[in-house]
């Protein structure tokens, strides 16, 4: 059993580990090591007190003391210039609290505070780049431009409702300005407060493992909101009318059952990124078919009108039945030769990946050649898409699990280009009538994914976009394929 730990002189030594020291009594003198940049301490749960030492390293950029929790102060006369991320997340009888921070961009991290004051330490300090702390009513004391990211924890007593309390803190200067909001880990906070619409400057919204049964309506009214994420609320039953041009992330948010049509207009530059709804396997059917319109609404409005500036654009959620009727070719294998129609602007791309645990750094992509009339075989592109984004602080397991096969659409605007242009190129410079003559395209897709190789693509195809609107927006189809087509086919 190790009680104490003493380092002699390391003048060389950059990084101390000793999480999850569960018996540690007596944090480490490291007055000997100069040259230290990070200190993890998290996981010592019988250590009072963190060494003065600590405080006087000049290098010292981070500190972690997360699930310390017989620590009782964290208080110094003295801060290394240079720390700039200090983690005290979960330290459940922390008191006091009382550093002189002089550093730029800096993490302030506190999941649980007792205290009916906000630590002077905290409102003297300015350019904080993220700062995390319960539901309280001292927040309203944070000085105006406080900081661009908050996330906001349950509050001290479980008993207190905190919807008075985040009403009065949404309303208040220091939130005017804020540009990301985050609510993490609230079993009793079953609504987001009107007042939410005050934030002007709101770019993004996260709500993860939070009690709401509704998205706040309010927060279309949010100028500048381009991102939502809603993650584990295991009670939210409807998603309102966002702006079409809002990325929405939804996962493992079981009782989901109904997401609502946009009726907005669109903006003058698009802003979509993606859609995703990733476990949600209670979807009712006309709500599902309303994503897919909705998706494939703004896919083509992409390549009609904003070819030249417009974004990649993603959607992720369960194959659920009536998928395959917006599409105009599907394939079960993973390489695709075909004729690509006449007519044709563009096309976006779609797998059904099996159910499975994933990595958060998957990429798919897809390779494509070409055959010319002379039967050369050319590639004309290949590229690799990231998919996921991880959540900061309040997400550390690094798969996806999926309970279910899900379809993935994605429209990727240059790649789409590089083909249609080769394409053209092509049919202009071959011996052959430019009208009839249609070069055959293999496609290939693949997914980049190392980490548990679970997942499988277990079928492909397109969506096809043509230069004037000559189909239907459904599609029906027979199931007898063969995986060389003509544009007769379509």
């Amino acid at each position: 059993m190790i009680n104490c730990i003493w380092l002699q002189n390391l003048p060389n030594l950059e990084i101390i580990d000793l999480g999850g020291s569960t018996k540690l009594i007596e944090c480490p003198n490291v007055s000997g090591s100069p040259n230290i940049k990070e200190i993890r301490l998290n996981g010592c749960e019988s250590m009072p007190e963190v060494d003065s030492s600590i405080f006087h390293l000049q290098k010292l950029e981070s500190l972690t003391v997360e699930r310390c929790t017989s620590l009782k102060s964290l208080s110094s006369n003295t801060c290394s210039p240079a720390l700039r991320h200090l983690n005290a997340f979960d330290c459940i009888n922390l008191k006091e609290f009382s550093i002189p921070f002089s550093s730029v961009d800096l993490v302030l991290l506190f999941s649980v505070w007792d205290g009916n004051e906000l630590p002077s330490s905290i409102l003297d300090t300015q350019n904080i780049e993220s700062f995390c702390f319960p539901i309280s009513d001292c927040l309203v004391d944070l000085p105006e431009n406080f900081c661009d990211f908050v996330l906001l924890t349950s509050q001290h007593n479980r008993e207190d409702d905190p919807f008075n309390t985040l009403d009065k803190v949404l309303s208040s200067p220091a939130f005017m300005s804020l540009k990301h909001l985050s609510f993490y880990n609230n079993p009793i906070l079953y609504e987001i407060p009107d007042s939410i619409s005050l934030l002007s400057s709101l770019l993004s919204l996260t709500l993860n493992s939070v009690a709401i049964k509704s998205l706040p309506e309010t927060i279309i009214y949010l100028p500048e909101l381009t991102v939502v994420h809603v993650y584990s609320c295991k009670l939210l039953q409807s998603i309102p009318a966002l702006h079409r041009f809002i990325a929405l992330s939804v996962w493992d948010c079981e009782s989901l059952e109904k997401v609502l049509s946009s009726t907005s207009e669109p903006h003058d530059k698009p802003n979509i990124c993606f859609i995703f709804l990733i476990n949600c396997k209670k979807l009712d059917p006309h709500s599902y078919q309303t994503v897919l319109k909705d998706a494939i609404d703004v896919i083509e409005l992409e390549a009609r009108e904003y070819s030249e500036y417009g974004k990649n654009w993603k959607l992720f959620l369960p194959a659920m039945p009536g998928f395959e009727n917006w599409f105009h070719y599907s394939s079960t294998q993973v390489s695709i030769t075909l004729e690509i129609p006449s007519n044709l602007l563009g096309f976006a791309y779609y797998l059904v990946l099996s159910q499975g645990h994933m990595g958060y750094d998957v990429g798919f992509g897809c390779e494509c050649y070409m055959d010319n009339s002379s039967g050369e075989r050319i590639c004309i592109t290949s590229f690799i898409e990231d998919i996921f984004l991880k959540i900061p602080f309040t997400d550390p397991d690094p798969s996806i699990h999926m309970i279910s096969d899900h379809l993935l659409l994605w429209y990727d605007r240059q790649s789409c280009k590089q083909i249609m242009d080769a394409v053209e190129q092509t049919k202009a410079t071959g011996d052959v009538n430019s009208t009839s003559y249609n070069p055959k395209l293999t496609f290939t897709f693949f997914m980049d994914e190392t980490l548990y190789g679970e997942v499988a693509i277990k079928e492909c195809g397109f969506r096809w976009i043509y230069q004037e609107e000559t189909v239907s927006s459904t599609i029906s189809k027979s199931d007898d394929e063969e995986e060389i087509v003509s544009s007769s086919d379509c």
